[in-house]
């Protein structure tokens, strides 16, 4: 990485990152105002207070933090048995849990989401632009003589409303489901209920980013046979968002053969040691064939492009590249350019 690009990095982060936390009694008379609430109940050491504090500027009038190690009583009451915990208040009595990305822009697109009901009712004029409204949509066009879909659609809308938003509308045609995945520009649609857990499977699987998230709990899911993985390596979620973006169109053309991921170096910077990279240097890159547990780690002094990429990945399956030998390289002098 550029060194312009470290000081703008480090311009757009606060310099002191320090909670403000409510008090109970501020927390109970916030609740009785009939003012939404979007209330984060942590304890000191949470991860969350960087996107929080992110997010507060833009929430400024709804965000709310209680600290569970001076409110016990206050975070036991609401059933808070792991942190952070993100509950939305909509003043009115009642709560909605958030069980999405800790990240600032998913946090934000959940504080507009909240206050729409579980599934909204479309008309034709609200029919033309409801897909748009959020980065993942459902909307359920229902026949009455399949009353029965319009059960199961409601159950997996209660299950997933705080990561995606959910419609419905009245047809004379055939029943179907369509997603709409604006986040990686994707339309998919589900037409075949004979299978109960049909639209539950079809919502987890439209809301999955095309560039996933490699974490202790998706690895087993990456890990499955039959596809190869690409890791992008990278201390800050700005660098690995940008990657995302770029490498989009990449990840759409080879969907069928591989998964690529992002991987937070800070907290999984071990894996560099089986992918055959050298330790601190991020980002960095590697291919795996978990198949023949081969690993393809990309040469740490050239450049990350969707270009370059691509080019690595067709030369190994042409067999151009050879898989990486148990033998770790030493941290380049200086680190190449990303993107």
């Amino acid at each position: 990485m550029r060194p312009d690009s470290i000081v703008a990095l480090s311009a757009a982060v606060p310099s002191v990152l320090a909670w403000t936390h409510a008090s109970e009694s501020e927390f109970r008379e916030a609740l009785t105002v009939g003012q939404p609430r979007l209330v984060a109940f942590v304890d000191p050491t949470t991860t969350l207070e960087p996107e929080w504090l992110s997010t507060l500027d833009q929430e400024k009038e709804t965000l709310m933090s209680i600290d569970c190690t001076a409110e016990s009583k206050l975070c036991k009451e609401f059933d808070v048995i792991s942190y952070p915990a993100l509950r939305y208040f909509d003043g009115h009595g009642n709560m909605k849990p958030y069980r999405g990305p800790r990240r600032s822009p998913s946090i934000s697109s959940f504080v507009k989401r909240a206050p729409r009901p579980t599934i909204t009712i479309l008309d034709k004029k609200a029919l033309a632009t409801f897909p748009r409204i959020d980065d993942i949509v459902f909307i359920a066009q229902v026949n009455s003589a399949d009353g029965y879909v319009n059960v199961l659609y409601e159950t997996a809308a209660e299950a997933y409303q705080d990561r995606a938003s959910f419609g419905a509308v009245k047809t004379s045609g055939t029943t179907a489901v369509v997603c709409y995945n604006n986040r990686d520009e994707e339309r998919a649609m589900l037409s075949d209920f004979t299978d109960i857990y049909a639209i539950p499977n079809f919502v987890k699987g439209c809301m999955e980013s095309l560039i996933g998230e490699f974490t202790r709990v998706t690895e087993s899911k990456y890990l499955q046979p039959g596809k190869s993985l690409v890791y992008y390596l990278a201390v800050t979620a700005q660098e690995r968002d940008a990657y995302v973006e770029s490498m989009r169109p990449v990840a759409k053309k080879y969907r069928e053969f591989l998964n690529f991921v992002t991987v937070d170096a800070n907290e999984y910077g071990d894996l560099t040691l089986p992918l055959g990279l050298p330790d601190g240097a991020f980002p960095a890159l590697a291919v795996q064939n978990p198949v023949y547990g081969q690993v393809f780690p990309y040469p740490a002094d050239a450049k990350i492009t969707p270009q370059a990429i691509e080019a690595f990945v067709i030369d190994i399956s042409q067999g151009k590249v050879q898989p990486w030998d148990g033998i770790r390289l030493a941290v380049p002098s200086a680190q190449h350019d990303e993107l």
